[in-house]
C-alpha cells in the first residue's frame, strides 16, 4: 500500500502520574495495523532522573518506539509563561515524521485508527486539492455515547459553541469548530498554525481551530474513526471549568482573548453588551450554589477578568 511508506508521529501530552491510563493507550498502539510511527509523551511538570528511567523500564515491553520529553531534559518553560498551548507547541517541534496525530493519555482507540486516519487525509487531500485536518468521533468512555463530533458556530450570545452531530446519513461532514484534541495533519502545516501561548489554558483548542479555518484548511470529522475518551468523573463545577480562583479567571480571560484575535465588529459588541456579563452573572451563580470552601476566590476571579477584559476588547 502506498500510503504505508509515510511516517506519523504520535503525541500524548500527559503529566505521567496515572500510568495505568498510558498503558491502556500504549496497548492500542501496540495493536495497530499501521505499524510506521513513533511516540512522542511531552510530560508537564518536573521529572527526575530516576522517575525517567522508571518510565522507560515501565513500558519497556512494548515494541513501540517512545520518546519521552519533560521540563528536565528540554528548553521547556523558558519561551512561555506556562500552559497547554505551550506543551502542544513544544511536542509539535519534537515530533520529526511526515505526519502528526494527537491523543490525550485518557484515550483509547481502535487497532485500525491510523491506517485509517492517513487513509482519510490522503483521498481528501486529493479531494479538495489542499491539506486537511482529520478528527475523530468522541465516545464516552467504551459506549456508544457520542460527546463531540463538531460544532457548527459559536453562539455569541451565550458565549459558547452550538453543539450539532452527524445526521444519520452521513459519514463525515466539513466542521467549523471542535474542541478537544483529537487531530491528525501534516507537520509541516504547523509552520504555518501554531496553539497561541497566551490562551495557554481552558479553550485553547477551540482558538487553534479558528487559526486552522483562517489559513483555509479544511476540517473533516468521520463517524467510523473513533476515540473512546476514559475521562474521569468530575464535579458539576470541574465540568462549567471554574473549580478553583484560577481556573475561573482563565475561563473568562480566555473568551476575551480569543475574541479580542477572531470577532468582527459586530460579535465584539454582542460580546461586550451581553456574552460575557451574562456568563459571568451565571458562572457565579454557580459556584455560589455549588462550592462551599473557595465560592468567593472563584468568583472573584470571574469577575477580575471580565473587568479586565472589557479593557481588551475595547483597546
Amino acid at each position: 500500500m502506498k500510503s504505508q511508506s509515510k511516517k506519523i508521529s504520535v503525541v500524548i501530552p500527559s503529566r505521567a502520574k496515572n500510568l495505568k491510563l498510558l498503558h491502556n493507550l500504549f496497548s492500542c498502539l501496540d495493536k495497530q495495523s499501521f505499524k510506521d510511527f513513533e511516540i512522542v509523551v511531552v510530560c508537564d511538570r518536573e521529572f527526575t532522573d530516576n522517575e525517567r528511567n522508571n518510565f522507560k523500564n515501565e513500558f519497556k515491553n512494548y515494541w513501540l518506539l517512545i520518546n519521552f520529553f519533560s521540563h528536565k531534559n528540554s528548553s521547556f518553560v523558558p519561551h512561555s509563561e506556562w500552559g497547554a498551548s505551550y506543551v502542544r507547541n513544544f511536542w509539535i517541534d519534537q515530533a520529526s515524521w511526515d505526519f502528526i496525530q494527537l491523543f490525550d493519555d485518557d484515550n483509547e482507540i481502535d487497532s485500525d485508527y491510523l491506517k485509517k486516519a492517513l487513509a482519510y487525509h490522503d483521498k481528501f487531500k486529493k479531494w479538495y486539492s489542499k491539506e486537511v485536518f482529520i478528527t475523530p468521533t468522541l465516545l464516552w468512555r467504551n459506549t456508544t455515547k457520542i460527546q463531540n463530533q463538531w460544532f457548527s458556530w459559536y453562539k455569541y450570545w451565550e458565549a459558547r459553541p452550538q453543539i450539532h452531530f452527524l445526521e444519520k446519513h452521513q459519514e463525515y461532514a466539513e466542521i467549523k469548530m471542535f474542541s478537544w484534541n483529537g487531530i491528525f495533519w501534516k507537520r509541516e502545516i504547523m509552520k504555518t498554525v501554531r496553539y497561541d501561548e497566551k490562551i495557554a489554558w481552558i479553550a485553547e483548542d477551540l482558538d487553534f481551530v479558528y487559526s486552522i479555518r483562517e489559513k483555509g484548511y479544511p476540517i473533516l470529522v468521520f463517524r467510523d474513526l473513533k476515540v473512546y475518551h476514559q475521562e474521569r468523573d468530575k464535579t458539576y463545577l470541574e465540568e462549567a471549568w471554574i473549580w478553583n480562583a484560577w481556573s475561573s479567571y482563565q475561563k473568562i480571560r480566555n473568551i476575551f482573548l480569543r475574541w479580542k484575535k477572531h470577532a468582527n465588529f459586530q460579535e465584539k459588541l454582542i460580546l461586550l453588551l451581553w456574552s460575557t456579563w451574562w456568563i459571568s452573572i451565571w458562572l457565579s451563580i454557580k459556584a455560589y450554589l455549588y462550592w462551599d470552601k473557595d465560592k468567593r476566590e472563584i468568583i472573584k476571579g470571574i469577575w477580575k477578568w471580565y473587568l479586565e477584559g472589557r479593557k481588551l476588547i475595547l483597546e
